[in-house]
């Protein structure tokens, strides 16, 4: 395998629009590539554990198979636990039983290679990185569910004094964080065709009475929009100078963020393939030069 120490791995959230995501990444793993660090933020940092753990297609499984089961997420699992995913299908069952998951080899890369999830912290409205590095500790395993956590759709997330929900209101496509770490490039995974532009959320005004506590971050929610078009735009700046290399969705498409329907995702799936495959010799020659 090839290891690419001065780059970095990024990947956006974006919820089930990650099967696009899981297509490219099973390219790379076909590939046998590795970075120095790696940097994702909700379902990217989800999906970043299966590509540390190289276990090919198990983010498609995820995503396709397993979201089937209601347990994984659905309006009941809501109203009787209070999380749109329950917490100990996803993080226990499902690594431990069901479709087991390569602790000691993510382990091993995650020891070789810095792995940060993006999380947001509701008193301070930011995004905080947190370091992971063991799945088979539960405060590292908690590190992932804070990343993973929709705010609205879940149970805040409290790890060392600190009050978590999902990093996409701090930082959703966290690759400036790995410049100022010291990775010289940064290899982005974003989950929206280009042209897109993100609107103020509809439902701020919900956000504002359930998080009323935590003034700092519904102005993280309030801002959010335009934080994230400003993201895109440096996004745009670094390929072009030559520090960045960005993957997007070739073709439009219609997928809600928290889709069911399997061919839909197994369609999404098979564009990330595509899509790689197709822009793997100028990901090589980027990564090289």
């Amino acid at each position: 395998m090839a290891m690419y120490k001065d780059a970095a791995l990024v990947l956006e959230g974006g919820g089930m629009r990650g099967a696009y995501r899981s297509g490219v990444l099973d390219v790379m793993l076909d590939n046998g590539l590795k970075f120095g660090g790696y940097a994702g933020t909700s379902a990217g940092a989800t999906h970043l554990c299966n590509y540390l753990s190289e276990q090919r297609e198990r983010n498609r499984r995820i995503d396709v198979v397993h979201s089937a089961n209601k347990r994984y997420m659905g309006w009941s699992n809501l109203i009787r636990t209070g999380d749109f995913f329950e917490v100990e299908y996803c993080y226990n069952e499902i690594p431990r039983i069901i479709d087991p998951f390569d602790f000691e080899k993510f382990r091993e890369n995650a020891m070789q290679s810095e792995f940060y999830a993006a999380a947001s912290n509701l008193e301070t409205g930011l995004a905080e990185y947190l370091l992971t590095r063991d799945l088979d500790k539960h405060e590292d395993m908690e590190k992932i569910r804070a990343s993973s956590s929709p705010a609205l759709l879940s149970h805040i997330v409290q790890l060392d004094g600190m009050k978590f929900l999902d990093g996409d209101i701090a930082d959703s496509i966290p690759f400036e964080i790995m410049a100022k770490k010291g990775f010289a490039k940064q290899v982005v995974i974003v989950t929206r065709p280009a042209g897109y532009v993100k609107k103020p959320y509809t439902l701020f005004p919900l956000y504002k009475f359930i998080y009323r506590k935590y003034p700092k971050y519904v102005e993280a929610v309030r801002t959010r929009h335009i934080r994230y078009n400003q993201c895109l735009k440096t996004l745009d700046e670094w390929c072009n100078r030559g520090t960045a290399f960005r993957i997007r969705p070739s073709e439009p498409f219609k997928i809600d963020r928290l889709e069911k329907d399997k061919s839909k995702l197994v369609k999404l799936y098979d564009l990330g393939v595509k899509d790689a495959t197709a822009l793997l010799p100028k990901l090589i020659e980027f990564l090289e030069r």
